[in-house]
């Protein structure tokens, strides 16, 4: 694991394997870059990967207090640090917040933008919906207990996504406070990208699974018209971790639109 400074000594954890084009992949709220393990194998025959832990995450420092401004920030000196001039990025749950705030400031820097089972105001909602709802089941357990007993209202695949959760476990744990600062930090971006009027032209694919608690509008998911360049696909059989719960059919699809993106990308150079 390598380690970059990116603000106020701020220090993010990061891999960076493979090679070709970069494809950066950020992780969702209270996990880490363990989340890409298998993914990430995946990706690296034909692709120069890089998964990190976003700060208050996993192996990188975990600032007392921060907000969606200084993931943006920190991404983009990720990206200028490791020299990458355009990359593709792809976000699941928070990770799908920071890399759409991204997408509309530095739009130049990437090739493609990927939003799985991500939402801002859903995800901070979501969950507390969800155990507003299951309370008498949930009654006497902390936030990361309630998470494991409601885990079958999360994910339909339950049995590959609880080897997901404990490869992020294994790796680094989160403990409540860091969950409740990392919380804060999306409170105020669930309006956050309202204000924003300029046409995105990047191409754009958003994945939610059918079986989602978390994400209220996966069936008709919406998206502001200025999003030009978009495709959405619904998984079937999955809840909140598509790549994860249909990973092979992920994998064709995802696959497939890097390729398509890097056709057009050549074509137009």
């Amino acid at each position: 694991m390598k380690k970059i400074e990116t603000l106020n000594q701020t220090k993010l954890a990061y891999q960076d394997e493979g090679h070709g084009s970069p494809v950066i992949l950020i992780h969702g709220l209270d996990g880490n870059s363990a989340a890409f393990d298998l993914l990430n194998k995946q990706l690296q025959q034909n692709y120069r990967v890089i998964a990190y832990d976003v700060r208050g995450h996993g192996k990188s420092s975990r600032p007392d207090s921060y907000n969606l401004e200084d993931h943006v920030k920190d991404l983009y000196v990720l990206i200028n640090k490791l020299n990458l001039k355009k990359a593709h990025l792809l976000g699941h749950d928070m990770g799908g917040v920071i890399a759409r705030e991204f997408t509309e400031k530095h739009e130049n820097h990437l090739l493609s933008l990927t939003i799985i089972s991500s939402k801002a105001e859903d995800i901070v909602h979501g969950f507390t919906k969800l155990m507003i709802e299951h309370q008498d089941e949930i009654a006497g357990f902390n936030k990361s207990e309630a998470l494991l007993l409601l885990f079958p209202y999360i994910y339909k695949e339950q049995e590959s996504a609880m080897k997901w959760i404990q490869r992020q476990r294994l790796y680094s744990k989160q403990n409540s406070e860091d969950s409740a600062i990392a919380s804060r930090a999306l409170l105020d971006t669930a309006y956050a990208n309202k204000g924003y009027t300029h046409y995105v032209k990047v191409p754009t694919l958003i994945i939610n699974g059918r079986y989602d608690p978390i994400i209220n509008d996966k069936n008709h998911y919406k998206i502001e018209e200025r999003y030009q360049n978009v495709e959405k696909v619904l998984f079937e059989e999955s809840g909140h971790a598509p790549y994860v719960e249909e990973e092979d059919k992920f994998l064709v699809l995802y696959l497939s639109f890097l390729e398509n993106v890097e056709q057009i990308t050549e074509v137009n150079h």
